[in-house]
Parts: C-alpha cells; structure tokens; sequence
C-alpha cells in the first residue's frame, strides 16, 4: 500500500523511483501487489530524490512491524555524487511491515513523504502454519468425518478379525483389522469428542438394526480411562429383545444373521430403554456386550464402521444387515 503527501512546492524536493532489491529480482514498491509475500527478509531498499534545493537533504526510513508496531528509524544520506540516489540495508519482520520514507532538511523539515507495507513469511513460521493447519484439519476430520480404528479381539468375528497369538510361544500369527468409522453417519459431534465443552451434538439419525457401530463403552467407573467397543445394533428404544434357544427375537420377529459365528447359547430377554441401543458381538459366545453390561446410551455412540483397509486381503467395505428388510416370523408348530 501506498501514500505520498505532494512535495512543497516551494522547495520543489520529491522522493521517486523507489524499489526493493529482493536476491536478484529488483521490485520498484509503486508497482508491488498488495497480495505479494516476499520470501526474503534482507534487503535493498533505494531510490531517488529531486528539486531545487536538495543540498543538505537526508532520507528518514520508518520501519515499522508488528506486533505492538515495534519501529526503528534509519537516516539515510543522499549521495550527491549518484544525483540523488539513496540505498540502505533492511531486515524484515514476519507479517506486515510499514516503511515511511521521508525526505527530512537539517531542522526537521518534511519535504516529501511516501508509505509503502510490505508482507514477509518465513519459512519457519510458514512450516508452522502449516503443521498446525494439517493439525487442525486431523482433529476436524478425526472428530466430525473419518477415525482409524483397530480391532484388538474377536467379538465381531467373522465379520471383524481381531489380533490372535500363538497360545503356546506369545507370538503374534495375525493382526486385528483396521477400518475406517464414519463419524458424521448418525451425529454430527461439534464438541469433538468432548474437546470442546461447548459444542453441540446434533443428531442426524438413529442407527438402523444390523449396523455395525462405535461407541465409548459405558463404564460406571467415571474415572477410569475412557475405551471404545465395536459391536451390531440390534435393538432401537423401546424394542423388545428375546433370545431363545438360540434365536435372536426383536418385537417378536426372528432375525436373520447370517453373519454371526455361532447361535447363543444362553436364553435372555430386555426392553431397550429410551435413549439407548441393545448391541452385541458377532462372536455371540466369546462377546462383552449389552447382555452383560447393559444398554448402550445414545450419548456414548461414535459412528458406524464402514470400511476395512487392513489388512490387504481384507480390504473392502463393511457390511450392515438391515433388520427392517430381513424380519422374519417363527414358524409355529400345530
């Protein structure tokens, strides 16, 4: 940006032909892009000045930068031999920096005057920026879109391996899967997981039966460390659950899971309460679920688990099983 005051016409002394000497681009600042960043914090600053009377003339260069628009002063003499030229030495500061150039006689006078700003970024402080927006955009994208997770057990089998060893030698023989868990599917969590007290969670939708889903385990141990689960959907608010002989039963009606690995071997019957769901493991013998803790509360619930990238196998998307399209009634005997 640029000012000048008009010289005293009088004295008829004028400052022109003001340029930045950059490495070895050299910039006249009447033509410099508001919008331009340089790159390079030293140097040239030159000119001219001319008129009648400009015997005794110094150039004052303000430079001021922020923050708290620190400034120093340089007083330039004007070499008569170069017909008026000047040149000084400049050291830029990160952000915007002010430059008042006058031409100021022996008692102070002010002649001419022109202001210029110019922009500097480091690359220290723009290798900052942008490691703090990629930062930035991880938490936004990990809170509100994608978060990896890994599958440490085999509650989800066969739908979701999870870490096995060597029973006899402790030795690792495969590892849990890795999938992608869509975080906007059900709730849109501005609070970040918590991060942020104040935001909302908006809810989208309710997850349907036969979504495979992550939530914060509901643990009555408020101080112990928070640890996510992954298991299906099986029960909305207010559904009846029935498990008998094997058969799993909502609101009545025999739910086809051709994903399970094996049938329950325990009978159990529920009513999902309000604000909650009824989920369990596809490993239906070998799970940690709402049988045995309860049900899961609404609030707790993170996203669905959409997608397996690891290993490379098993790539691929992860399926839900919609109950409302698969009911089917108990055959009755007569």
């Amino acid at each position: 940006m640029q000012e000048s005051i008009s010289p005293d016409p009088k004295v008829g002394v004028f400052i022109h032909d003001i340029s930045i000497r950059c490495g070895e681009q050299v910039i006249a600042l009447e033509a410099l892009d508001l919008d331009e960043v340089l790159a390079a914090s030293e140097l040239q600053l030159s000119g001219s000045i001319s008129g009648k009377g400009n015997d005794g003339v110094q150039i004052h260069v303000e430079h001021r930068f922020r923050p708290f628009m620190r400034h120093k002063t340089l007083a330039i003499p004007v070499d008569s031999s170069m017909r008026g030229r000047f040149r000084t030495d400049l050291k830029l500061h990160n952000g915007v920096n002010s430059l008042l150039i006058k031409a100021v006689d022996s008692a102070g006078v002010v002649f001419d005057s022109k202001t210029f700003e110019l922009h500097y970024k480091g690359s220290f402080r723009e290798w900052n920026e942008t490691i703090f927006i990629a930062f930035f955009l991880a938490i936004i994208i990990r809170g509100l879109v994608l978060q990896a997770f890994w599958i440490p057990t085999g509650s989800m089998e066969p739908t979701l391996l999870g870490e096995k060893k060597n029973p006899f030698t402790g030795q690792l023989e495969r590892s849990g899967d890795r999938i992608l868990v869509s975080r906007f599917a059900y709730v849109l969590d501005l609070s970040l997981d918590g991060r942020l007290p104040f935001g909302p969670r908006i809810w989208l939708k309710l997850p349907e039966r036969g979504d495979v889903i992550v939530f914060r385990y509901p643990n009555p141990d408020t101080s112990a460390p928070p640890k996510d689960y992954i298991k299906r959907a099986i029960g909305r608010p207010g559904d009846q659950i029935d498990i008998v002989d094997g058969v799993v039963m909502v609101n009545g009606n025999a739910l086809n899971e051709p994903y399970i690995a094996e049938p329950p071997l325990s009978d159990f019957h529920t009513i999902v309460p309000a604000d909650c769901l009824f989920a369990m493991g596809d490993n239906r013998n070998n799970s940690s679920d709402s049988r045995f803790w309860g049900p899961m509360p609404l609030a707790n619930l993170k996203g669905q688990a959409v997608f397996s990238y690891l290993p490379v196998n098993r790539i691929g998307p992860i399926r839900s099983f919609t109950h409302e399209m698969s009911l089917v009634t108990p055959e009755r005997s007569n």
